[in-house]
């Protein structure tokens, strides 16, 4: 009974036990209280009874089993403080988050992730149980309570996580792995929504590494990895990163298990969204192959309606509507509307309509140097009247548009990619 429990006091001997000068009973009081912040009840009462503030300091230990119990429970403390039902600027969660990093807590956290293999003279079990500990606190802060995500960017928490994840996926010891790379893949996710993560996932080599998870096959590493490359693919993203990551991302989707899906095809949405002109060729009709058993997976109703939506979005371009007709969209598609499936139904109206004369004025290209030249096309500004233009300072008489920024390779130790040249522009 927690309430039981609380009257008497008894959680302050166990808090008192955190400073016990026996790393052996600091750590075990610290893997009671871990066990306890599950329930809401204990968890409010720990914090605000001081649990917190020793809990951090035995992050600092020699000791490996404490230390590993400290890092557990506060990744069972971060999991109820950084609930999506909670608001983002929760105060219990910012305390939480401040308390975090006064206490230098995350140097020492990311040097947990150095070398996911047992060490000499260290208990393997021990080691890799501190290192999932450690990858789901990581996770559970990421989540943006407390405007830590910044924070932990430039901490050097993306780095870190790019440097755990191929050494990982390689180290492949079944379940506990992939636990540890779905975490570490699942916060590099969210750190990429934090304005200065991209570029620092790009310095580190950090594309071609979520590619050849992507391509792994294993499902731990696919769909975090494509969530990742998702978050990459907005606002105006390198020039040349939605064609080297689609190809990629379309080969998954075809053998890729009902979990991925989801995050395949948000990752493919994107691309489109910021590139219309990424899919072409054998990749488009690769693509349409995947999305029509993407359709007819019933089973897999989210996957089904992602696939939808990204059709709806390809079947607004002639070369793709004939694409998905080549790959048999149409009698899956009917098959859906006739179960009332009205998306579909739609969808079967625009795969219907044939193809406009093409119009010069009217063609765009995800090169176009404008960010949004892929969804909005701004009209041409009018002839100035009675104004001559004024002469550019090379001597001629206009300015050429700047030329779209250019996608860094990744450092040596890093594999290349180059991606393919961007495809004929098309009428929308």
């Amino acid at each position: 009974d927690a309430k039981a429990f609380l009257a008497a006091g008894w959680h302050l001997s166990l808090i008192s036990l955190l400073s016990a000068s026996s790393a052996e009973v600091q750590g075990a009081a610290a893997a009671v209280l871990g066990n306890l912040s599950s329930v809401p009840e204990f968890r409010d009462a720990l914090l605000s009874d001081g649990a917190l503030q020793p809990i951090l300091q035995l992050l600092h230990t020699s000791a490996l089993p404490a230390r590993t119990a400290a890092v557990r429970a506060l990744a069972i403390m971060s999991q109820q403080l950084m609930s999506p039902s909670l608001p983002a600027d929760d105060a219990g969660a910012a305390a939480f988050v401040d308390a975090f990093f006064a206490a230098d807590a995350l140097p020492t956290l990311l040097a947990a992730l150095g070398d996911e293999r047992p060490r000499e003279g260290v208990d393997g079990g021990t080691a890799e149980r501190e290192a999932v500990a450690v990858l789901l606190l990581l996770q559970s802060l990421s989540g943006g309570h407390g405007g830590v995500r910044p924070r932990l960017v430039a901490g050097g928490a993306v780095e870190a996580l790019l440097r755990f994840l191929p050494a990982a996926a390689r180290y492949d010891k079944g379940a506990s792995t992939g636990e540890m790379v779905d975490a570490a893949a699942s916060t590099l996710a969210s750190l990429a929504l934090a304005a200065a993560a991209p570029p620092r996932i790009e310095q580190a080599g950090g594309v071609p590494t979520l590619l050849r998870l992507v391509e792994s096959k294993k499902p731990a590493a696919v769909a975090p990895a494509a969530r990742v490359l998702a978050n990459l693919l907005r606002d105006e993203p390198p020039a040349g990163l939605p064609e080297a990551v689609a190809p990629a991302l379309v080969q998954a989707l075809s053998t890729a298990k009902p979990s991925a899906v989801v995050d395949l095809l948000s990752a493919l949405s994107h691309v489109h969204g910021v590139c219309r002109n990424a899919f072409g060729g054998a990749v488009l009709a690769q693509l349409a192959a995947g999305l029509l058993k993407a359709v007819q997976d019933k089973e897999n109703h989210e996957g089904c309606l992602a696939s939808i939506s990204l059709l709806s979005q390809l079947a607004l371009r002639p070369e793709a509507r004939a694409a998905l007709a080549e790959a048999g969209l149409a009698p899956a598609l009917r098959e859906s509307a006739a179960a009332g499936w009205r998306c579909t139904e739609l969808l079967l109206g625009i795969l219907s309509a044939e193809e406009a004369a093409p119009q010069a004025s009217r063609r765009s290209s995800c090169s176009d140097p404008s960010p949004h030249a892929s969804v909005a096309h701004a009209a041409p500004a009018p002839p100035a009247l009675h104004q001559p233009a004024a002469p550019h300072p090379n001597g001629a008489g206009f300015a050429s548009p700047p030329a779209p920024p250019q996608y860094h390779s990744p450092p040596p130790a890093a594999a290349p990619f180059a991606p393919p040249p961007p495809a004929a522009a098309v009428a929308p």
